[in-house]
């Protein structure tokens, strides 16, 4: 497992070269994709579409190869913009191309900007296990009641968008991008739906980090998990 956490660090270093050279031919060879269908049908549907995602492998190769292929696919990022050195800043993405949802400018309203990606038939990529949000569901995760953010997903529903889980991981060198079917259910009962939403994707998502702990980075924060530890450890204090 320690080698396994190595080589998974050692691709979120190199990455930051490797993303401006991704085309055809690199996608080929570093990428395996699964469920791509799921995506493609929602979209040729006219519907927006979120990649629920988890903080899970390698997600900035993932979304950034995504975007190389041709999806308009737009990041959820939970800091607020900074300047930007462009001998650093070797991601292929832009401030275009991301929604930063503690941006400190009066006028921006990522709610709508958010709400207006999703009609106009685009992709977001949105992390479901980080902690920001007021309104949450409590469901069980990893052996604990973890309280999920349920804001993407009203958002969501607000859209008419289909929710897609989005699994990215690191194994042997390439990065599996694995795309499942829509768990929105075409939101049949509304709000109703958003605890199970929730609680499916959270049942997901532990299913892969338990076949697979090395490759997640939810106990380091900023994420639902480590919310969940900080607070029992200062109730613990108190």
């Amino acid at each position: 497992m320690v080698r396994h956490i190595f080589e998974l660090r050692g691709s979120r270093k190199v990455m930051h070269y490797l993303i401006p050279l991704l085309d055809d031919r690199m996608i080929k060879k570093l990428f395996k994709l699964e469920g791509f269908h799921h995506l493609n049908q929602a979209l040729e549907e006219g519907r927006g579409v979120v990649l629920m995602a988890g903080h899970l492998g390698n997600p900035h190769l993932a979304f950034c190869g995504i975007r190389s292929m041709g999806y308009p696919l737009i990041v959820i990022k939970g800091g607020a913009p900074r300047q930007l050195k462009p001998k650093k800043f070797r991601y292929r993405e832009s401030l275009q191309d991301t929604i930063f949802i503690h941006d400190p400018e009066p006028a921006a309203d990522y709610k709508e900007r958010i709400l207006e990606t999703l009609r106009s038939g685009k992709v977001i990529h949105y992390y479901e296990d980080a902690k920001e949000g007021k309104r949450k569901e409590r469901v069980p995760f990893l052996g604990r009641a973890v309280d999920f953010p349920t804001g993407m997903v009203r958002l969501a529903h607000r859209a008419g968008s289909a929710i897609i889980p989005c699994m990215h991981l690191y194994h042997q060198g390439r990065i599996p991008i694995l795309l499942k079917e829509s768990i929105d259910h075409g939101w049949e009962k509304g709000e109703g739906e958003y605890k199970r939403i929730v609680s499916e994707f959270a049942n997901l998502l532990e299913t892969y980090i338990l076949n697979s702990p090395e490759q997640y980075m939810g106990v380091y924060g900023p994420t639902v998990l480590s919310e969940y530890y900080d607070s029992h450890h200062d109730e613990k204090r108190t």
